[in-house]
C-alpha cells in the first residue's frame, strides 16, 4: 500500500445500531459523530491513512458493527483498524477482510505505507496497574505480548524503515512503570523512527497515566478521541 500521511485516533465508540449515548461520560462526548466527522473531512485527503486504535463500535455482534463500520468506511482516506477491548464484535478478521477489502484489520501482522509499517496489538492491563489481578489478567496479558511481537515481526519481515505501533490500552501502566508491552518497542524500536499511539484512556486524570513524549528514540502519542478533540493526529509524513 502506498499513500501518502499517516493519521491516528482511538475510541470512537460508534453506536448506530446499539444506540448507546456517549455524553452520559461527559459533556464533551454530545454529537462526538458529528464532531469526528466535521474534523476527520477538514484533516483527512483521500490519499491519507488513518489507524484507527480501538474501540470503534459498541456493538455486541459483528452484524450489528456494519452500520458503524460503513460509516467509517465512508470518511476520507485509507482506514487502518486495530481491536480494542470493547469490540466484543470483532470475532473474525477473516470476515471483516472479506467484507472490507478496501480496509485493513491489523491482527497477528502488519501493512506498510510506503516504507513505513503500521502494526501492533490491543495490549491489556499490566503488572504495575492498580486494577491488575494476576489470576484474571496474567494469561491475556502474556497472550497479548505474543500477538504485539508477532505484529512487529512482521514489521520488520516487511523491511520497515519506519514504525508506526498501535495498541488499545496504553503501552505502560503508568508513565514511571515499565512492561513488557515498553521492552519489546524498545528492542524493535532500535534503529527505527518509532512512534506508539493508542488509547482507552478518558478524562484528564486517566490521562496522567499514560506515557507520554519522547523516551529514548520513541514518541508516545495518546490519541484517544476526546483526548485530541475528536481529530484524528497527523502521525508521519
Amino acid at each position: 500500500m502506498s499513500r501518502g500521511r499517516i493519521f491516528a485516533i482511538g475510541d470512537l465508540h460508534l453506536s448506530f445500531t446499539s444506540g448507546k449515548p456517549m455524553d452520559l461520560f461527559g459533556a464533551e462526548w454530545e454529537n462526538h459523530y458529528e464532531k469526528i466527522c466535521t474534523n476527520w473531512h477538514r484533516t483527512v485527503n483521500a490519499d491519507d491513512t488513518v489507524f484507527i486504535v480501538g474501540d470503534i463500535s459498541w456493538s455486541l455482534k459483528m452484524d450489528d458493527a456494519f452500520e458503524d463500520l460503513d460509516w467509517i468506511r465512508a470518511l476520507p482516506g485509507t482506514k487502518v483498524l486495530l481491536k480494542g477491548n470493547h469490540d466484543l464484535w470483532w470475532t473474525s478478521v477473516g470476515k471483516l477482510r472479506a467484507r472490507y477489502e478496501d480496509m485493513i484489520f491489523i491482527q497477528n501482522d502488519s501493512c506498510m505505507v510506503d516504507e513505513r509499517a503500521i502494526c501492533g496489538s490491543r495490549g491489556w492491563l499490566m503488572p504495575g496497574d492498580t486494577q491488575y489481578a494476576p489470576s484474571v489478567d496474567e494469561r491475556v496479558y502474556n497472550r497479548e505480548l505474543m500477538r504485539f511481537r508477532a505484529s512487529l515481526e512482521s514489521a520488520v519481515r516487511l523491511g520497515a524503515s519506519e514504525l508506526v505501533i498501535g495498541m488499545h490500552y496504553p503501552p505502560t501502566p503508568w508513565p514511571t512503570v515499565g512492561s513488557g508491552f515498553k521492552q519489546i518497542i524498545d528492542e524493535f524500536g532500535e534503529g527505527k523512527k518509532t512512534t506508539v499511539v493508542y488509547g482507552h484512556l478518558h478524562g484528564r486524570e486517566a490521562a496522567k497515566k499514560g506515557l507520554k513524549g519522547c523516551h529514548g528514540k520513541v514518541e508516545y502519542l495518546l490519541v484517544a478521541a476526546d483526548y485530541v478533540n475528536f481529530t484524528p493526529v497527523l502521525i508521519s509524513e
